[in-house]
């Protein structure tokens, strides 16, 4: 390389480096400068690791621990984080209007810092104190100072609101910091019985009193609404915490954590006379008054936590549809775009196949039938089946040529509210379904659909005797 091309380069460098670190020094400080005069403290709120303010005899204490907040004086409990966000950008966001250089706040006696109203104490990182004082002339400010400042200053009196924040207030008002992806296992106990709902295999399954899937919408739903329970009303200070449970009115949700470790437990209680409720959470500590949501623990059953499709099959990989009935079958298979029956090869309007498949995915359970009998629903002959088969022309590792069931269900006679008794595949439940899903399938295999149950009669009054 050409030495005076290397010196010419080593001299521009030098003179970028330069100017690089005259910027930074000349324009860091100025802005740091700016800063410092136009907010009261200049601090991260990320550092901050304790809070203390002192409003005359009154004093809070907060601490920062395991990634969140928590009050440790007058109360021990959790804090809630946006109510110490808040305070902690209104402090440091804190504008200065106007500055009166002293050493000494008695100088200044109308600023009523000599005996602040409002005294915050941030350790962290950076230790700052600030006192609040009284109103000024002016509307709208008050009389301020920084600890280790040599001056008095007005800044918006906004900031006595924040820093006049209740204890309650700065209390956390979710009951728990759980979610649902926290909880492996739970179980809900109460004087009419038990009923316990486990993940297995990243599937919800309603374990007690019933072995059956559970629907994820309907487990999710539910725990995000106890676990998220708003707490209305906490305990007076000084107040002892009432442990007596009403028989009948006192329900206990057990949780099991994601992982294993030790049960968790929330208990509530109902009023019967006003209809509050109360929840009993060993972290919180007393009892708290809890937003009326928290009769979700009380309905909850079974049945409205248990999945109620009848199945999903993916259009993409159904290769055939068997729909038996009265002892005749019509198969309709897949034939590259188009759909054709097996037996007399019609061409099947493709929309129709969409239609059935949607439908079948879309039907949910009306409802439950355990106790009805076979000649009331049908199905121990059905009246109709329908089967969906994915269809492999060749073995694979994995799977033998030929057909795989994916979903199905049989259909008997119709309900007396016009559903339809069926049985999903794979499963001798009896429940009742919406007709429509009957109808279409009826459709398909050229049969009429359930015909309407006929009304049982009516009780006819007993003749009078006469004498």
């Amino acid at each position: 390389m050409n030495p005076r091309a290397t010196i010419a380069l080593f001299i521009v460098t030098l003179l970028v480096v330069g100017g690089l670190v005259y910027l930074r020094t000349t324009f860091d400080p100025t802005r740091a400068a700016e800063e410092n005069r136009r907010y009261a403290a200049v601090f991260e709120p990320g550092e901050v690791m304790e809070i203390d303010l002192l409003r005359g005899k009154e004093k809070i204490s907060l601490r920062r621990a395991n990634g969140g907040w928590q009050i440790v004086e007058p109360v021990e409990d959790r804090a809630d984080p946006e109510a110490i966000d808040r305070l902690l950008l209104a402090l440091r966001f804190l504008d200065v209007r106007d500055r009166e250089a002293t050493k000494d706040p008695a100088a200044v006696p109308e600023s009523g810092l000599a005996t602040p109203r409002v005294r915050i104490d941030l350790r962290g990182a950076e230790n700052v104190r600030l006192d609040l004082g009284g109103a000024t002339a002016l509307p709208g400010e008050i009389f301020a100072r920084v600890g280790g400042q040599s001056y008095v200053l007005r800044v918006p009196d906004s900031i006595i609101e924040q820093a006049s924040t209740p204890v309650d207030k700065l209390r956390d008002p979710r009951l728990t910091e759980l979610s649902a992806d926290d909880i492996e296992k739970f179980t809900v106990q109460r004087a009419d019985g038990e009923m316990t709902v486990r993940l297995e295999r990243g599937r919800w399954i309603v374990e007690k009193p019933v072995l059956a899937p559970a629907d994820p919408r309907a487990v999710r739903d539910f725990l995000e609404r106890l676990l998220g329970l708003a707490i209305v009303s906490f305990p007076a200070a000084g107040t002892a915490a009432r442990s007596e449970a009403i028989p009948g009115q006192a329900a206990r949700l057990a949780l099991t954590p994601r992982g294993g470790g030790e049960e968790i437990a929330v208990e509530l209680l109902r009023e019967p006379e006003d209809g509050k409720f109360a929840a009993r959470f060993e972290p919180r500590g007393g009892l708290l008054g809890v937003d009326p949501a928290a009769a979700l623990l009380f309905d909850i059953s079974p049945e409205m936590l248990r999945d109620r499709s009848l199945g999903y099959v993916e259009p993409d990989t159904i290769d055939r549809i068997v729909i038996e009935s009265d002892g005749r079958s019509v198969s309709i298979v897949r034939r590259g775009e188009e759909w054709i029956t097996a037996d007399d090869g019609r061409v099947m309007d493709p929309s129709r196949i969409a239609g059935l498949v949607d439908t079948f995915n879309d039907a949910r359970v009306v409802s439950f039938a355990p106790a009805a009998g076979s000649e009331e629903t049908g199905l121990d002959q059905p009246r109709l089946q329908l089967r969906f088969f994915a269809w492999l022309s060749e073995n694979t590792a994995e799977e033998p040529a030929g057909g795989h069931l994916l979903a199905g269900a049989d259909f008997g006679s119709a309900a007396s509210d016009g559903n339809v008794y069926a049985k999903v595949e794979g499963s001798s439940e009896k429940v009742v379904v919406p007709p429509e899903l009957d109808a279409q399938v009826s459709e398909l295999a050229g049969v009429s659909p359930a015909p309407p149950a006929t009304p049982a009669p009516a009780p006819q009054p007993e003749a009078s005797s006469q004498d």
